[in-house]
């Protein structure tokens, strides 16, 4: 199936035989390899490996002529939901299948970007069945794509926007040629107070920082991570963290085999307190999760691990490292540069989906106002920490 909208006709490469499937692949590798805004989650190779029973990826694009690729958007399908949530905790979800695709679509200089995303988006609302939605990650605001999606009148007669959480500051931290250029280069109070916390730690504690890369480090590295996983509010309250379990082990020795996988250890008398995973991909670290064991909470253990990691990436000539989504006070203390991101959902007009939305758009709008009420009276973040420690306990 393809869609002509001004000449572009966007294609799906499911739907071509092997042998063109393949050169087309092998252009689509090409074109990301120069493109500047290329991240780990639009590479084919990564997105193929997180695929399973219930998972697959849609990757359609835009091609001239004489064979170069005019634009790229890959879509991760997975299972997701529409959720009902305050503070955070999910109550009712709808079931759908979600088409994820982070940041934004990638494009040549060659070709209007709106007509593009015009035809793109006709083209997703004739493929998407009454039960699928389009989800938008990491989406900068400021960005062609992100300000089609916000207003374009012709995008909203067919899809609703909803937004998905707040804007927030999406932090980076651009990595100079030396650790301590790094530090001088940070607040004096946080200067100061890492100085503090490692001299402090060192001297009291035994501990050790440990890498893995390869494929025989992933076997050696999750069992540890998991157990200190296991232990932390994330996993308990809301079921997410790392797990010791063959998908995970597959995507991560595919990712090593790749010289993407990257993870790291922070252990005290030989057990693990920290562990932190994440990918190597064009010179940027993705700091995808990140876990410590809440015993040693007050030991400021989060900062330690992040600064043995910064001097690590430093050291192996890495030029930028990816806090990924969301904002929180540590990453802005350690961070030099950040941009303005939302998360949104794309939803189809198409019943029920649509009718669906526009109850979660007023819910969310509700719960927000309440959120915010009760922030004002510095009792939101008190109830989040009564919750994080029931969970842990």
């Amino acid at each position: 199936m393809t869609y002509s909208d001004q000449h572009y006709s966007w294609q799906d490469l499911d739907q071509l035989d092997h042998a063109m499937r393949a050169q087309i692949l092998a252009i689509i590798k090409d074109f990301i390899q120069k493109h500047p805004a290329t991240t780990m989650e639009h590479d084919p190779d990564w997105l193929y490996t997180k695929c399973s029973f219930d998972k697959s990826v849609k990757l359609l694009f835009l091609i001239a002529e004489d064979n170069s690729l005019l634009a790229y958007a890959p879509f991760f399908v997975h299972p997701s939901a529409l959720g009902f949530e305050i503070l955070g905790l999910s109550f009712w979800e709808y079931r759908i299948s979600s088409y994820s695709i982070v940041s934004s679509p990638l494009f040549s200089e060659k070709i209007n970007v709106n007509k593009a995303l015009s035809g793109l988006f006709n083209y997703l609302w004739d493929m998407l069945s009454k039960r699928e939605a389009l989800f938008g990650l990491g989406v900068v605001l400021e960005s062609p794509f992100g300000q089609f999606i916000q207003n374009n009148v012709a995008f909203k007669k067919k899809f609703k926007l909803l937004p998905s959480g707040k804007p927030y500051r999406r932090r980076l931290i651009t990595i100079p040629d030396n650790f301590d250029q790094y530090i001088q280069n940070l607040g004096y109070s946080t200067r100061k107070e890492i100085r503090r916390v490692l001299r402090r730690f060192e001297q009291n504690f035994d501990i050790s920082y440990h890498t893995f890369t390869t494929p025989e480090d992933v076997s050696r590295f999750l069992p540890m991570a998991q157990q200190v996983s296991d232990k932390t509010y994330q996993r308990n309250l809301l079921g997410l963290g790392v797990s010791n379990n063959a998908e995970t082990n597959r995507n991560l020795t595919i990712a090593a085999e790749n010289g993407w996988f990257r993870g790291y250890l922070l252990m005290c008398n030989q057990v693990p307190i920290v562990f932190q995973l994440g990918y190597i991909y064009k010179g940027t670290y993705y700091a995808e999760q990140t876990g410590y064991d809440p015993a040693w909470k007050d030991k400021s253990v989060g900062t330690v691990a992040q600064i043995y990691r910064i001097r690590d990436l430093i050291d192996s000539g890495v030029t930028r490292l990816d806090f990924l989504y969301g904002d929180n006070e540590k990453k802005r203390s350690l961070s030099n540069t950040y941009r303005i991101e939302q998360n949104f959902h794309l939803i189809p007009k198409k019943f029920p989906l649509y009718f669906l939305a526009h109850f979660l758009f007023i819910f969310n709008a509700f719960s927000q106002w309440g959120g915010d009420f009760i922030e004002k009276w510095g009792l939101k973040s008190k109830i989040r920490r009564y919750l994080r420690k029931r969970s842990v306990n």
